[in-house]
């Protein structure tokens, strides 16, 4: 199992934003972060925050929530711009705390990560957003960060994902009625398609016909409709009127899924049993008699195919919720005092 896959698929999507604010950056331009900078700094710095024997200061703040700023800027103003801009202050500094006590909870259980777990997690995200170490180190220097503040940034988020691991999802279980539960409430997801094998003797109409022409082939399908009722073989007038490329097979389309077919030919066919025969019916490309070769009705994928998608579902749900409380419990059990609301 890989170290991706031990972390979870939760916290890797967590922890690839790192990589994702520099792409940002590169493509907004350096000049737009120091004017978010210029324009927000009513306050030069302090503290915004403290954590236990820890601070968060308010140009740490500002530089989390630089980028998603000068988003919001570009389509937002007046009022709501700064109603906007204040929830952001809010949700990125308490990011931070929350941060700073995921981060102690990590140091006292003697949790670590190692520089090759930091070196493998950058060079798979270089590699899943193609770009080189020039341009990673392009967009870091457009952040003002250096290589080694890179790394520090990752490393808390692969330590932060060690912690969660060890202190929730590690503790969670999910049992098989539970997902025997889910299985049974999912049944129209899980539903299969059935399929239908067709033929079709075919009267093209073209889309500049004129009514007379269309008249024509309305007859011409309908004598042949009749011959059909007074027992004529399918096959045989399929290869004699059909203007379709199946003539050269009898008529014989193939076999289809719902959705798969023109919409109008798909819900007469459906109606019909296994040697049965439509009426004329008619489609945006002409005239069809219609005949189904076999039915296969549709069932439901079993239980066994699906039951690790349904469990990855059910511990995400369960990760998500219990993180929740988990972090809920570390900050009552810590001293945080907000200093500095933006």
């Amino acid at each position: 199992m890989t170290r991706t896959s031990r972390m979870g698929r939760w916290w890797w999507q967590h922890s690839r934003l790192l990589l994702a604010g520099l792409m940002l950056t590169l493509v907004i331009g350096e000049g737009a972060c120091h004017r978010v900078g210029a324009q927000t700094n009513q306050v030069v710095d302090g503290i915004a925050a403290v954590v236990n024997d820890e601070i968060v200061t308010i140009s740490e703040v500002r530089e989390a929530m630089a980028l998603e700023l000068e988003g919001i800027r570009q389509r937002l103003s007046g009022r709501t711009l700064q109603n906007q801009a204040k929830d952001l202050y809010h949700r990125t500094l308490m990011s931070l705390v929350h941060l700073r006590l995921q981060l102690e909870r990590a140091r006292k259980l003697n949790l670590q990560v190692q520089d090759e777990d930091v070196t493998y997690h950058i060079d798979t995200l270089k590699k899943q957003n193609q770009i080189s170490n020039e341009q990673l180190e392009q967009m870091l220097q457009s952040r003002g960060l250096t290589l080694e503040a890179y790394r520090e940034q990752v490393r808390e988020g692969l330590l932060v994902a060690k912690v969660v691991n060890a202190e929730v999802r590690s503790r969670l279980v999910v049992l098989d009625t539970e997902l025997q539960e889910v299985y049974q409430q999912r049944q129209e997801r899980y539903k299969v398609a059935g399929e239908l094998t067709v033929s079709h003797i075919l009267f093209l109409v073209a889309p500049q016909a004129s009514d007379e022409e269309v008249e024509r082939q309305r007859q011409k399908a309908a004598e042949v409709l009749q011959k059909l009722r007074a027992g004529g073989n399918f096959a045989e007038l399929a290869r004699q009127y059909s203007d379709g490329p199946s003539a050269d097979q009898a008529g014989l389309l193939g076999t289809f899924r719902a959705g798969e077919l023109l919409p109008g030919f798909e819900e007469a066919a459906a109606k019909l049993q296994p040697g049965e025969i439509s009426d004329i019916v008619r489609t945006r490309i002409g005239f069809h008699i219609i005949r189904v070769e076999s039915r296969k009705d549709g069932g439901h994928r079993p239980f066994e195919a699906v039951r690790e998608d349904i469990k990855a579902e059910l511990l995400q749900t369960k990760t998500e919720q219990k993180y929740q409380e988990w972090l809920d419990s570390l900050r009552q059990s810590a001293y945080v005092k907000i200093l500095y609301e933006g």
